[in-house]
């Protein structure tokens, strides 16, 4: 694994933690993750206690400009998801020990 988690390194981590094949644990991530853009499709939020919340978010319309000519344009709003952090997850992220990977990075 490289500095970043992938999928195909999630599917792993999940087959040996659950004891099941990469093929099972694969379907099953997937389906989690159609889950939850079902959901915000859905104009709904999911949420996973501790976790945290993901959620659908209208980003308005702006005005912008056309980086090749220069002309203004209206940027159309549309919908975005967002993500909440739950509070095992901030906590995790504020404890000493992840703090201090960051900021001793190099």
């Amino acid at each position: 694994m490289g500095n970043n988690l992938t999928k195909a390194d999630m599917i792993t981590i999940v087959a040996e933690n659950a004891g099941l094949n990469k093929t099972q644990a694969g379907s099953a991530l997937d389906a989690v993750f159609q889950i939850i853009q079902d959901t915000l499709v859905d104009g709904k939020k999911f949420t996973m206690t501790g976790f945290g919340t993901f959620y659908p978010a209208v980003r308005k319309s702006r005005p912008g400009r056309n980086p090749q000519t220069g002309e203004p344009l209206i940027i159309p709003g549309k919908l975005v998801p967002k993500f909440k952090a739950g509070k095992n997850l901030q906590q995790a992220l504020d404890s000493i020990e992840s703090m201090s990977k960051w900021v001793n990075r190099t």
